[in-house]
């Protein structure tokens, strides 16, 4: 079995999520969009995506969280690219995707899509400190293991 850490895995996506944003900003901007609009979607994008992340009304639905398992002590951990890899699907991968589809005909909507893939990278940042390095994950079955 292989598991990835939490916090290995947000601290990877990190990176990816801020250039992947500025890469589809620049690319909006020499896809057509002018300055002002450009920067404008871009933040409203990142305040807004980062606004939604931390207050989003479905946790309030959740069910209290399930006690982590025991670690298996034969475990394996993944690679650090590979967590940082599994941890772009399928947010990361999606967004990027819209936004390199909006480019041509609408490349404003792009830059705002680009805010949002760059807000994900902020709100990863911001969610650092409430992540415990000691919980770790099976991405196959998502069961949460202590180690």
């Amino acid at each position: 079995m292989t598991l990835h850490s939490y916090r290995d895995r947000t601290i990877g996506v990190i990176p990816i999520r801020l250039a992947l944003g500025i890469l589809l900003l620049g690319a909006a901007r020499l896809a057509g969009a002018d300055n002002a609009p450009a920067l404008l979607a871009f933040a409203v994008g990142v305040l807004g995506i980062t606004f939604v992340i931390f207050n989003d009304p479905r946790a309030r639905f959740l069910r209290a969280s399930v006690e982590p398992l025991d670690a298996p002590a034969d475990v394996e951990i993944a690679p650090r690219w590979r967590q940082a890899l599994s941890a772009t699907l399928p947010s990361t991968v999606a967004v990027a995707l819209l936004a390199c589809i909006a480019l041509v005909p609408q490349p404003t909507l792009a830059a705002l899509l680009a805010g949002v893939e760059a807000g994900l990278g902020v709100a990863a940042v911001l969610s650092l400190g409430r992540i415990d390095p000691g919980l770790y994950v099976d991405p196959r079955s998502s069961v949460v293991y202590r180690r």
